[in-house]
């Protein structure tokens, strides 16, 4: 397999950084082997600023609003609204767009997770697409060797490349700002995950919760 380049990334991560690391990493040997690194670049080596970076590029809420029926649509917009105000990054699912009740349901149960539960539930949902988007790019990759090697031996091919469309995201600028203060505060965002002891080092999870919830009620919420 060549060498991947930076517009086969393009649809895959908007992490610059993730992007980078794989494209020196490449040519990979199999999808196998592209997947097993991504997965540990991805896990065990992105900073959270790469995570938030990649989810920055999705919006999953607002791309199903499309799908919705009318009734529906007031309650998604509300809840994009309120995921990101009180997260600080976009809402990241593997479910299928078309799935609006789906996705409804899945965002109300998880607004209500702490931010270090539901950060990790992001990032595992955003690897899925990682993974979707290395298969693809694969497929789109053997397709193109073999319509090569058909040209040079004079065999006719039916072009079966599918053009994917790159969707825009009408989120709200001052909507994610102002989420993003609130929920990332506690972050070191140019560490990984495991190395973001602070600001709590030696809190059980119990009382880092209570932690992360005292901060935004005494900064964030009205009083």
């Amino acid at each position: 397999m060549r060498k991947l380049e930076s517009r086969d990334f393009f649809l895959i991560s908007r992490s610059h950084w993730f992007a980078e690391k794989m494209i020196d990493a490449s040519p990979f040997s199999s999808l196998e082997d592209a997947i097993s690194f991504a997965r540990q670049l991805w896990f065990k080596e992105s900073r959270i600023q790469s995570w938030l970076d990649a989810f920055s590029g999705h919006s999953h809420l607002f791309r199903a609003i499309r799908y919705a029926p009318g009734s529906m649509m007031r309650e998604m917009l509300h809840w994009d609204r309120k995921y990101r105000a009180k997260f600080g990054f976009e809402f990241i699912t593997s479910t299928e767009t078309w799935l609006s009740q789906e996705i409804l349901d899945e965002v109300k149960v998880r607004y209500e997770n702490t931010l270090v539960v539901e950060l990790d539930i992001a990032a595992r949902e955003e690897f899925k697409l990682i993974e979707h988007g290395l298969e693809r790019l694969w497929e789109r990759l053997a397709r193109s060797q073999i319509q090569e090697a058909s040209v040079e031996t004079g065999e006719v091919v039916p072009d079966s490349v599918e053009k994917e469309a790159v969707v825009s995201s009408d989120n709200s600028e001052e909507a994610d700002s102002a989420g993003q203060k609130g929920s990332m505060l506690s972050y070191d965002l140019n560490k990984t995950p495991d190395e973001n002891e602070y600001p709590y080092s030696g809190m059980s999870p119990d009382k880092k919760n209570a932690w992360h919830l005292s901060m935004w009620a005494t900064r964030y919420l009205n009083p």
